[in-house]
C-alpha cells in the first residue's frame, strides 16, 4: 500500500527475501533474544511451561552467537530473572 515511489526503498525492510543478509541476521538475533528474555521472565514468575523453550533458545543463541549478543545477554538478561521485589 506504499506509494510507488517508496516501494523499492522500503522493500528490504518489508520483504525478507529482499533484506540485506546482515540486517536479516540482526533481526533474527533480536527476535531470538526477545523470546529468550520472555522465557526468563516466565520462569522467574514460576511458569515452568517455558523451560523447554528456553533450552531450545539456548541452542539457537549459541548458533547465532556474536560478541554483541554476548554483551547484551551478560549486561541486561540477568535483570529479567529478578522478582518484582528484587528490581530497584
Amino acid at each position: 500500500m506504499l506509494p510507488e515511489e517508496f516501494q523499492d526503498e522500503f522493500a528490504p525492510f518489508l520483504i525478507s527475501q529482499k533484506a540485506h543478509p546482515e540486517d536479516a541476521d540482526i533481526v533474527k538475533q533480536a527476535d531470538t533474544i526477545c523470546a529468550y528474555l520472555k522465557c526468563l521472565e516466565e520462569l522467574s514468575a514460576g511458569n515452568h511451561e517455558y523451560a523447554l523453550a528456553k533450552k531450545r533458545l539456548d541452542i539457537t543463541l549459541k548458533e547465532r552467537y556474536t560478541s554483541e549478543m554476548e554483551y547484551f545477554l551478560n549486561t541486561f538478561a540477568p535483570s529479567f530473572e529478578l522478582s518484582l521485589d528484587e528490581i530497584s
